[in-house]
């Protein structure tokens, strides 16, 4: 019988923290938590691309930042067919994922960001949740979005349980998952839980 997962982000600068989860409240399975890279290994491009943009040109800024978007969104998508493939050999089906977004949003003026500290990190938190949503999409899974600060109360509401004993329940999966179980791992659980239960489009 195939079963059922969401995926959960939550995104660092070049990284990401992965989950994959399944079940209802009070038997919540995480099938997977790994890390995954959003940018080559090689070091070709920062990782703090609109930082080191902002001491160039604007014109070799925007080449940087092409090149690191072209990057980001390749790494993504490989790193989300691996995940998948890998649960779908072993009969998990998954056509929702759920990725932690930030409260801003940048423009698209480049040249406003590189004058801006809180533009640039708002703009490299940006370029990584765009790589995640666009390979999601590619795949044909719904894309779920939340900020952090709403995720829990969201996901405790989807699942029609209280926020406080949801919470207890995530933290909990440490006892049997054994460590690392920290705050990524949770905040991705999260997410994963309220895509998991939110109407498909």
């Amino acid at each position: 019988m195939t079963q059922r997962a969401a995926l959960g982000f939550k995104l660092h600068t070049g990284w990401a923290a992965l989950v994959a989860v399944s079940g209802r409240p009070g038997a919540i399975d995480l099938l997977l938590r790994r890390r995954i890279e959003l940018l080559p290994a090689d070091s070709s491009i920062p990782r703090f691309v609109y930082h080191e943009a902002s001491e160039m040109p604007l014109a070799q800024a925007a080449e940087l930042v092409k090149r690191a978007t072209k990057a980001s969104a390749s790494a993504a998508k490989l790193a989300l067919d691996e995940t998948l493939s890998g649960l779908g050999s072993r009969g998990i089906q998954v056509d929702v994922c759920g990725v932690l977004s930030g409260s801003r949003s940048a423009p698209d003026d480049l040249a406003a960001i590189l004058r801006s500290h809180p533009l640039i990190h708002t703009a490299e938190g940006a370029l990584f949740r765009d790589a995640i949503v666009s390979a999601g999409k590619s795949s044909n899974l719904q894309v779920v979005l939340a900020r952090e600060r709403e995720v829990w109360a969201s996901a405790a509401a989807a699942m029609g349980v209280a926020e406080v004993a949801l919470r207890k329940e995530v933290d909990g999966l440490r006892k049997t998952l054994g460590p690392p179980w920290g705050a990524d791992h949770k905040a991705a659980t999260a997410i994963a839980l309220l895509a998991l239960n939110s109407k498909r489009a």
